[in-house]
């Protein structure tokens, strides 16, 4: 992992600390960024004080919340995202609307949106202003495997079209049926591995297994599972909902995430022993999450209090197995 060591938080900008990580070297990326809502709400004004007092926010309290330039960011997501991960991200208006209709080229691919359902309201502060918002959006993105059409194994589906000297109707024909239409097209957006009863088709037919690049089918199943799109249906669930009910919880961080909720889209997008950058780590959820699904983690937080705080809170869990609700973000 090379100056990036796992299951560690980084008290570092993320733009600069990602630059560290090696490329294609994250499975998931899960975080909850600044969505630029706070800082305005925030500005100018008041709070009570455990004592009773009236003072307004401060300025470190309202910055905290600063959009992270959404280019640089993505560009390092798709630089350290491995081929086929995901990007799982929250966000609010306006900031949803400005990420999904972020172009990040052909690699980079919007999939569909999610929402968080909250059992109490999170934006009191504007309660005059407009409806209190139940909910916060998220977004999910995958880094596309297959961008440039030039995967392992559309290439060998190449070559192997070459060998017989056939197009794909002529094949077709030749074999009776229509089984290979998606596999014989390895410039196709439907392109996809046949099984291996029709693969042994091409073989008895054409006798492929002569050719000198053939490959067995087992090597074919290895190369289409190298970089898996991970999709896992809850436990005990027929399907995965895209709403997400999951009550929220007093925290230290304004802006917390319910452990529970966080698990739930990491075992969704991730298998076990799979590594998790969280690039605005707050006060360490995703950590948490990631040590009780068996995942490992990256993370980085900017702020000296809640990285101090996340440090805390983790160094407990791993002595204790147990949760500080302040710290809960």
């Amino acid at each position: 992992m090379g100056e990036i060591e796992l299951n560690k938080i980084y008290n570092e900008e993320c733009l600069e600390g990602m630059k560290k990580i090696p490329e294609g070297s994250i499975d998931l990326i899960v975080c909850d960024p600044p969505y630029g809502t706070m800082k305005n709400s925030l500005k100018g004004a008041f709070k009570k004080r455990k004592d009773g007092t009236i003072t307004q926010y401060s300025r470190r309290e309202h910055l905290w919340d600063t959009i992270i330039p959404t280019e640089e960011l993505f560009n390092e997501y798709a630089r350290v995202l491995r081929d086929n991960g995901r990007i799982v991200l929250f966000s609010q208006e306006p900031y949803t609307s400005h990420l999904r209709s972020y172009k990040c080229g052909s690699i980079i691919q919007f999939n569909y949106p999610m929402i968080w359902k909250k059992n109490n309201a999170g934006n009191i502060l504007g309660v005059k202003k407009a409806p209190v918002n139940y909910f916060e959006d998220i977004s999910v993105w995958s880094k596309n495997y297959d961008y440039n059409n030039l995967s392992e194994l559309r290439n060998y589906v190449r070559e192997l079209k070459n060998f017989i000297g056939l197009n794909s109707s002529e094949i077709n024909k030749k074999v009776g049926n229509y089984k290979f239409v998606h596999f014989l097209s390895p410039d196709g957006l439907q392109f996809k591995i046949v099984p291996e009863q029709t693969y042994n088709q091409l073989i008895e037919v054409f006798n492929i297994d002569k050719w000198k690049g053939f490959k067995p089918y087992e090597e074919l199943k290895a190369l289409n599972v190298r970089h898996p799109r991970i999709f896992n249906i809850p436990e005990g669930q027929k399907f995965a909902s895209n709403v997400l009910e999951f009550n929220k919880k007093p925290g230290f961080h304004p802006t917390q995430k319910p452990v529970d909720l966080i698990e739930h889209l990491i075992k969704i997008y991730s298998h076990e022993g799979d590594t998790v950058l969280d690039n605005c780590m707050g006060s360490g959820t995703t950590a948490i999450a990631c040590m009780n699904t068996n995942r490992n983690f990256i993370g980085f937080e900017m702020d000296e209090t809640f990285y101090k705080k996340s440090i805390e809170r983790i160094n407990n869990h791993r002595v204790t197995g147990k949760q500080i609700d302040i710290f809960e973000v």
